[in-house]
């Protein structure tokens, strides 16, 4: 290229920014932000996904993921939540989270503390007569 000479425009930026939009909308929006917030991702059939607070002053993501599990408890279902800009999700196979709806998920606990937790959360649902126990009654301590 000669000095003073200009280089030709190319339109493979607009299209590389355009592409990685497109990309990263097919994720969906992101997990909620708000401090201290758990919410349950809910979406009734045919209508658009949504976030529910489930429960403020959470202190951490583990105690918002042991409030899911008891609802999945509860269910029998799938249930899906939020806490922090987290997905998180519990189901029959693990309680995971991850920073992308469909990104790979990381378990929250192993095997061995779900066991535990769970054998905590259905004492707690017993004493309250089948209810979900509230955020205040959910605290876990890591060993």
């Amino acid at each position: 290229m000669r000095a003073g000479s200009r280089r030709p425009k190319t339109r493979l930026r607009p299209a590389l920014a355009l592409g990685a939009l497109l990309l990263s909308a097919c994720d969906g929006p992101g997990a909620p932000t708000a401090p201290g917030v758990c919410w349950r991702d809910v979406a009734a059939p045919g209508a658009v996904r949504r976030f529910v607070a489930l429960a403020r002053d959470v202190a951490t993501l583990d105690d918002c993921a042991a409030q899911l599990e008891a609802i999945h408890l509860m269910s029998g279902q799938a249930v899906a939540g939020a806490f922090q800009g987290y997905f998180i999700a519990a189901d029959a196979r693990q309680v995971s989270s991850s920073a992308s709806r469909n990104g790979f998920r990381y378990p929250v606990f192993q095997p061995s503390q779900r066991r535990e937790i769970d054998a905590d959360l259905g004492a707690l649902i017993k004493d309250r007569n089948g209810r979900a126990p509230s955020a205040g009654d959910i605290a876990v301590l890591r060993r």
